[in-house]
């Protein structure tokens, strides 16, 4: 077989015509020819650029030659480099399911909906978001979507249930929590269907033993039923 480093330094007619019948006598298949030929062309060009200073950076097992025949070899961390590229899209992946546009967001909550067969939520009325957002609200959540029931409008009842169940996200914080937890009330500020606003206590009951609900109570019957009956009474 014909060495790389017989023909590292070029070809004239002679060497070329030698090349090729050396490889002839190796190999009586034209594409295997083909491809020795290629290979030590290939080897014996990477071979002469590695010898003699061109002024091109050649890497080889991880060393770069400098140009200009520069007597210092750096060596190129390549895993490093690598590595690094990695971790950045991961910090960027990471950061982009942190903070996902609205868009996404959006779909990923109603994917949520679907797995657990519940209906999408109804978009939150303009007029509702203005008036949470001028009275400094934030981080605007649907916590429960549930048909008003005759019991919610009975004035001797005087309360509308939450059903722990039905409730579809966290909104109490941990004080919220542990006051709730010692049955006192929390007052809440509730905007009406007339995009009124009332005040109203916020309980957490336990109905028996097994289930509990969340119950807007106080003054509920006399400011929110009574200003929005007509309305309320449709839903049933």
């Amino acid at each position: 077989m014909c060495d790389s480093n017989e023909v590292e330094n070029g070809y004239d007619e002679d060497s070329w015509e030698k090349l090729k019948n050396k490889v002839d006598q190796e190999s009586g298949d034209e594409s295997e020819r083909l491809d020795k030929l290629t290979l030590i062309v290939l080897q014996g060009f990477v071979n002469r650029l590695l010898t003699e200073p061109t002024g091109i950076p050649i890497e080889k097992k991880g060393i770069k030659r400098c140009p200009q025949g520069e007597n210092q070899d750096y060596l190129i961390h390549k895993q490093k480099k690598h590595k690094a590229c990695q971790q950045q899209q991961q910090e960027k992946k990471k950061k982009k399911r942190a903070n996902p546009s609205p868009k996404e967001g959006q779909d990923e909550m109603m994917k949520k909906f679907a797995e657990l067969g519940l209906e999408p939520p109804p978009d939150m009325p303009e007029a509702f978001k203005i008036c949470i957002q001028d009275m400094g609200g934030t981080e605007i959540k649907l916590v429960i979507q549930k048909s008003i029931r005759v019991t919610d409008l009975d004035p001797q009842q005087n309360r509308m249930s939450m059903p722990l169940k039905q409730v579809r996200c966290e909104f109490l914080n941990e004080v919220e929590k542990e006051k709730l937890s010692r049955r006192q009330a929390i007052q809440v500020v509730f905007v009406e269907p007339s995009v009124v606003v009332s005040e109203l206590n916020l309980n957490k009951w336990d109905v028996g033993k097994t289930s509990s609900s969340y119950v807007l109570n106080g003054p509920w019957h006399k400011n929110v039923v009574k200003n929005n009956e007509d309305s309320l009474l449709e839903t049933i």
